[in-house]
């Protein structure tokens, strides 16, 4: 039915994750920013961040230590995305080395995964 493979998916879904949560950083690195959307687009990287994890469950193939610490990544995003909206905490510069994190283990991915 699907001709991509397993790691062509999730690379993709992780792809999606990196660029909508590039958006959204700099959604709200102004203070100003549409609440409304900074919510909706973290709404839909957490949609996909799920999706992913269960295509990582499913596949052994996708069970790598280069799939962890893109996740692990992602999950210390998230948990700061969260603190500035939700909690006013304005931790733009620690949310910005979150997002570098993210890059640099996505980039180790597609090349762990002969991808790039």
């Amino acid at each position: 039915m699907f001709s991509k493979t397993p790691k062509e998916l999730i690379l993709k879904d992780f792809s999606n994750i990196l660029n909508k949560s590039h958006a959204v950083s700099e959604l709200i690195a102004n203070r100003r920013f549409d609440s409304d959307l900074a919510i909706l687009t973290t709404a839909e990287i957490y949609a996909i961040a799920e999706k992913s994890y269960v295509r990582c469950d499913t596949f052994p193939e996708l069970q790598t230590t280069e799939v962890e610490d893109f996740v692990n990544a992602f999950d210390q995003f998230y948990f700061e995305l969260k603190q500035i909206l939700f909690h006013d905490q304005d931790d733009f510069l620690s949310l910005s080395k979150r997002m570098a994190e993210m890059q640099t283990a996505f980039e180790t991915l597609s090349t762990s995964f002969n991808m790039i």
